[in-house]
């Protein structure tokens, strides 16, 4: 069995398990306190296997002149950074007249971006739960409710990964949460979700946008990288392949913000996402709308 095919039926297993996890959560509380007791126990760990890294040639050169990857590199090396890990550190976000807190979460391989197929894999530390704990550790805490975002190649303003931690904009919370019944339980069925979610356009204002939303338990055990791909493969049907998914990668992008009721809402779209039901609105490929992060 190839490594991709392997990957894909581990993926639909875990979709089910999880599914079958979260079907039985005991409540809110009971959540948060798994997580954040895991998290901190990951992350006390060692780094387990970063001895395969991302290939050169696809995610980027240790040597090329990003200079977020060089300004992350220093901080990491200084021991500067807001919050420093062998994997990733922390650092401040986008500056903001209002003052809005945010930061992003770097990681210490040299990875362009979402499209780079290494973070996909099990040797990737998980780049989502370690973003999730440092924004409720001092110094980096984002007011509540904490958004996760990644922008697509194309929306963003550095060619080397990072997560934004800011917090999620009440409209959007409300829209998600109005919308609850709209959202998939599946990573399969995620595919086919269409939630249409108010943030903020710089020059149109708060409008809405298409997204793909997931509801999730939680990703400390989950690689959303690697769901996210998979949900791909499913919205091209029939013939999709891993391969044709990992194409689609570089125009994504991925969302996370709590669920009142429990677990979070894992948020997709792209700029050719459409709504059968919604014709006049289109998807995004920036996570910027719905994070308080700009002026």
């Amino acid at each position: 069995m190839r490594d991709s095919d392997r990957a894909n039926d581990e993926a639909s297993e875990l979709t089910r398990r999880r599914f079958i996890q979260f079907s039985g959560l005991a409540g809110t509380s009971m959540l948060a306190v798994g997580i954040l007791s895991g998290a901190e126990h990951a992350l006390a760990a060692p780094s387990s296997a970063l001895a395969k890294g991302p290939n050169p040639k696809e995610c980027g050169s240790p040597k090329d002149s990003d200079s977020l990857w060089r300004l992350s590199q220093k901080c990491h090396s200084n021991n500067t950074c807001r919050q420093n890990h062998a994997d990733y550190v922390v650092m401040g976000g986008t500056k903001s007249k209002k003052k809005y807190v945010n930061y992003i979460l770097v990681p210490t391989q040299r990875i362009s971006g979402i499209e780079c197929s290494w973070i996909c894999g099990s040797s990737a530390p998980n780049y989502w739960s370690a973003a999730n704990y440092y924004a409720t550790k001092p110094p980096t805490v984002v007011p509540t409710p904490v958004g996760l975002g990644i922008n697509s190649k194309q929306a963003r303003g550095f060619n080397q990964l990072h997560i934004h931690m800011a917090r999620a904009r009440l409209e959007s919370q409300h829209d998600l949460a109005a919308q609850d019944n709209l959202a998939a339980r599946t990573v399969a069925h995620w595919a086919d979700s269409r939630v249409s979610i108010r943030g903020l356009s710089q020059n149109l204002g708060i409008i809405p946008h298409t997204y793909r939303v997931l509801i999730w338990p939680g990703f400390h055990h989950d690689n959303l990288f690697a769901m996210l791909r998979t949900m791909l493969k499913h919205a091209l049907g029939h013939g999709g392949t891993t391969a044709k998914a990992q194409a689609l990668m570089q125009y994504q992008t991925l969302i996370v913000i709590p669920r009142a009721a429990g677990g979070f809402y894992i948020i997709n779209s792209e700029k050719a996402l459409m709504d059968p039901n919604n014709p006049h609105l289109v998807g995004t490929d920036t996570c910027d709308p719905l994070l308080l992060m700009h002026p």
